[in-house]
């Protein structure tokens, strides 16, 4: 069999060859075996080029894909929050303020401005926005108009303070905890509408030197504040608790919880006695374990 006066062989070669784009070239095989082989090497060779080039673009697309969708989705998530907390700021403060929120169960966004931070939340599955915390409409896709809180964790108190008047201005009604370095910026940021104003630098000496003169104090503190079961809770009194004193709420008893203080219009009874008793608009800070307190809560907010 012939094809233009070429063998069978010779066809499929310069067929191959021609296909494949690769050229005569100055070196050609001469014997059938050759050709054959040179067909076959061919065919494998291009065909793994073609292989590897298109999972490469196969990655690259799916890995886009990926991140657009899950850009995406976590828009979703984050237009769907309400009454939740925006943290400003993912750097060491702020780090440490979402490891806190995380185990309290919060519901909370960050805002971060370097890509690094954001894309290692991102990973994290933390709700994360890219951006700057100091505009307007990073808060406001943050949904600072429906939280309850936010907190600015920036490195300069500059930033802090505007973040601060920023969210102020946008919801009035909201909680905002700001870091402040300097003594100087705390008048500023209370101006601004800071509620608590937190100095990082001086709570930490003060627990070096607790941990020093102090340490079982220190030891219990920090207990307190990172052990799983022991928890400190706050639980607004609106319920048949109102009326009634403690020996006779039996709250000890009921609910395995210790009340620490209660803070009734604005002043703080610390260490109530048994006879104390409880008004409506009261919030009692308790002391207990996770389950029971939660308890109380729902006994405290009833109806």
């Amino acid at each position: 069999m012939s094809l233009e006066d070429l063998s069978f062989y010779d066809a499929t070669y310069f067929a191959v060859v021609t296909i494949a784009t690769v050229g005569f070239g100055d070196i050609v095989p001469k014997t059938p075996a050759g050709r054959m082989f040179t067909c076959l090497f061919i065919i494998v060779g291009v065909g793994m080029a073609y292989y590897t080039f298109t999972l490469v673009i196969s990655m690259s697309i799916e890995g886009r894909l990926k991140d657009f969708f899950g850009r995406k989705g976590m828009e979703r998530r984050i237009a769907s929050l309400d009454n939740h907390i925006i943290v400003c700021g993912a750097g060491k403060v702020g780090g440490n303020v979402i490891e806190r929120l995380q185990d309290e169960g919060q519901a909370f966004v960050v805002v971060e401005k370097d890509l690094l931070l954001y894309e290692q939340l991102c990973e994290e599955k933390v709700l994360t926005i890219h951006g700057d915390a100091t505009l307007d409409e990073m808060l406001l896709q943050a949904g600072v108009k429906r939280a309850k809180g936010l907190i600015t964790a920036l490195s300069h108190d500059a930033d802090n303070v505007y973040v601060t008047l920023t969210g102020k201005s946008l919801n009035p009604e909201m909680t905002i905890v700001a870091r402040a370095d300097r003594a100087e910026a705390e008048e500023k940021l209370r101006r601004a509408g800071a509620t608590t104003v937190i100095f990082p630098s001086v709570m930490g000496g003060r627990q070096m030197v607790s941990a020093m003169i102090k340490p079982v104090i220190m030891d219990f503190v920090e207990n307190l504040f990172y052990n799983q079961e022991l928890h400190m809770d706050i639980a607004e009194v609106t319920s048949p608790l109102v009326g009634k004193n403690f020996i006779e709420n039996d709250i000890k008893g009921r609910f395995d919880s210790i009340v620490v203080a209660i803070k009734r219009d604005n002043k703080l009874i610390t260490n109530p006695p048994g006879t104390q008793v409880i008004s409506a608009g009261d919030i009692m800070i308790v002391l207990g374990q996770r389950a029971t307190l939660s308890k109380l809560n729902e006994v405290a907010l009833a109806e």
